[in-house]
Order: C-alpha cells, then sequence, then structure tokens
C-alpha cells in the first residue's frame, strides 16, 4: 500500500466531499486511511461514467489473487457506486445482485458475514 504521505489527503478530502455534496455522510474515511490510492482515483473519475465501471471491479473479483476489502471499505465503495450510479453516466445494467438492495438490508449482510 503506497504511503499516505504520496497523497494530498487534504485537497482529495475536499474535492470527495464536493462531489458528494448532500451525502457528504458516505465520505469514504476508511478508504481514505487505507487505501488512499482509491480514493484519489474516485476524486478522479467522479462524473464519469469510467467510475462506474471502476467501481465495480473493486466490487467483483476478477483475479485468484485478491483477498477482498475490509468489511467497513467494502461498504463504503458499495455506498459510493449506489451514490455514483444515480447520477444515471453509466448505461443501465441489465441487473445485478445488488439491484433495490438499500443501505440497512447492505448493513444487516455485512454484520451477519463478520459475526461469527
Amino acid at each position: 500500500m503506497p504511503e499516505r504521505g504520496n497523497y494530498d489527503i487534504p485537497a482529495l478530502r475536499e474535492k470527495m466531499h464536493e462531489h458528494l455534496a448532500e451525502n457528504a455522510e458516505a465520505y469514504p474515511l476508511q478508504l481514505e486511511l487505507r487505501f488512499p490510492q482509491i480514493l484519489a482515483r474516485l476524486v478522479e473519475l467522479w462524473g464519469t461514467a469510467d467510475l462506474d465501471h471502476y467501481l465495480n471491479s473493486l466490487m467483483v473479483a476478477d483475479r485468484s489473487d485478491r483477498q477482498g476489502f475490509p468489511s467497513d471499505a467494502a461498504r463504503e465503495i458499495f455506498r459510493l457506486s449506489v451514490i455514483h450510479g444515480a447520477l444515471g453516466l453509466a448505461p443501465k445494467p441489465s441487473g445485478t445482485g445488488w439491484m433495490g438492495v438499500g443501505d440497512l438490508e447492505i448493513d444487516r449482510y455485512f454484520e451477519k458475514k463478520h459475526s461469527v
């Protein structure tokens, strides 16, 4: 993981807050702390269809050598995907297993999965 100092975190945080606007509560603090390279990419791609593709690539493992994200970071990625998807920039998906799932249901899923 790159050093936190390699990124201008205050500038990234400010820009991400601008992007999120009324959804400021969805600011990805865990991504900032653990994966600043992802935060930088989110800021760079926000408002483009490319971000939807990037977020999907983070949520779906396409390589066997990936271990996945901690549940709190995964939850942030998913919420950002929902918020950004609501902007309507990407082509309409044919359907996914997450379509129509609300935040409370997502929270319950992650709590069950990691409460063993």
